[in-house]
C-alpha cells in the first residue's frame, strides 16, 4: 500500500482503512455480495456480469461498462453470472457543483421528466472517456496507491467527466436521487432510520416536532412518513432474509415481532411467501446460476 508522501502523512496511514474510499472487488461465478453502506456507493462493472436485486420489486442484470448508484443506507444483493470485477467508489455526497456558472441544482430544476421508479437505484452507461478514467484509477489502485486525498480528487474528476462527456438527461437522472434542495433532510432521515423505532423517535432525532416533521416529510418524499417507514422496514426484513444466515427467530425479534409466527404472517401478506420460502427461492436461483 502506498500513500503520497506518506512520511508527511503519518496520521493518514494510521487511519488508512477507515478513510479509503475506492476499492476493487472481484467476484466468482455464482458468488453473492451484499452492498450496504453508510455512504453513497457508485459501482462500475469493469468486466463481467451480475444481477442486482434490492427488494422483491426490482432485479436487473448489469454488464461490463455499466455504472450503478446506490444511495446511503440502501441494501442491495448481487449474484454473479460469471467472474466479475467491480470498482466501488464510496463517498459522502453532501454537495455537487459542476461549475460556478452551472450548478447541478439548477440543472436538476430544468430536468422535469425523470420517471418515478420503484427503486432508488440509478444506472449510467460508461463511454470511452469514462472507461479510460476507470482503467487508470484501477491500475493505480492495483499498484498500491490508496491515498485518501487522491481518491477525493478522482471522485471529483468522475463527477466532472460525467457532466462533460455524458448525455445531460442521463446524468441528471443518475444523480437526482442524491441532490435536491432538501438533500440534507433526506440524508438525515435515512441515517436516523437505523436509530428510530417509531415515527416520533425519528422526528426527535432530526429535532422536529412530530407535526412539523410529518408536514415536511410529506412535502419532500411525497408519501406519509408512517407508510414510508413501513416500506423501509419491509425492505430491511426481506434483505436480511435473503442476504444473511440469521435465524428467522432472530430476524423476528430484531424487527419488533413478538414471535416468528408473526414474522411469517407479515411475509405472507407482504411478499406472498414465508421467510423460509423467500430464502429457498433465493438459494434455488443461486444454484441455477452455478
Amino acid at each position: 500500500m502506498k500513500l503520497c508522501h506518506c512520511e508527511e502523512n503519518i496520521l493518514d496511514f494510521q487511519n488508512l482503512k477507515k478513510r479509503s474510499t475506492i476499492e476493487i472487488i472481484t467476484l466468482s461465478k455464482g458468488e453473492q455480495y451484499n452492498f450496504f453502506s453508510d455512504s453513497t456507493l457508485i459501482i462500475f462493472i469493469q468486466n463481467g456480469s451480475l444481477r442486482i436485486s434490492c427488494n422483491e420489486m426490482m432485479s436487473k442484470n448489469l454488464n461490463t461498462g455499466e455504472i450503478v448508484l446506490i444511495p446511503v443506507y440502501y441494501s442491495c444483493l448481487t449474484q454473479c453470472n460469471k467472474k466479475t470485477t467491480l470498482l466501488v467508489i464510496k463517498f459522502d455526497f453532501n454537495a455537487i457543483t459542476f461549475c460556478d456558472y452551472l450548478p447541478l441544482e439548477l440543472l436538476l430544476m430544468r430536468y422535469k421528466k425523470t420517471k418515478k421508479d420503484k427503486t432508488r437505484l440509478q444506472f449510467l452507461m460508461s463511454n470511452q472517456k469514462l472507461t479510460k478514467f476507470f482503467k487508470l484509477l484501477s491500475d493505480n489502485i492495483k499498484s498500491g496507491v490508496v491515498c485518501p486525498y487522491y481518491f477525493d480528487l478522482k471522485i471529483q474528476e468522475f463527477i466532472y467527466l460525467t457532466r462533460i462527456y455524458c448525455d445531460n438527461n442521463a446524468v441528471f437522472s443518475f444523480f437526482k436521487p442524491l441532490y435536491s434542495g432538501d438533500f440534507a433532510f433526506i440524508n438525515n432521515v435515512n441515517k436516523g432510520l437505523n436509530q428510530a423505532k417509531t415515527l416520533k423517535d425519528l422526528a426527535k432525532i432530526l429535532n422536529y416536532s412530530l407535526s412539523g416533521f410529518e408536514k415536511k416529510f410529506k412535502r419532500v418524499f411525497k408519501v406519509a412518513p408512517y407508510q414510508w417507514m413501513q416500506e423501509q422496514r419491509a425492505e430491511k426484513i426481506y434483505n436480511k432474509i435473503v442476504c444473511s444466515k440469521t435465524t428467522f427467530s432472530e430476524i423476528a425479534f430484531e424487527n419488533g415481532f413478538s414471535s416468528p409466527a408473526h414474522l411469517n404472517e407479515f411475509c405472507r401478506k407482504r411478499f406472498g411467501k414465508t421467510p423460509g420460502g423467500i430464502r429457498k427461492e433465493n438459494k434455488d436461483n443461486l444454484m441455477a446460476l452455478k
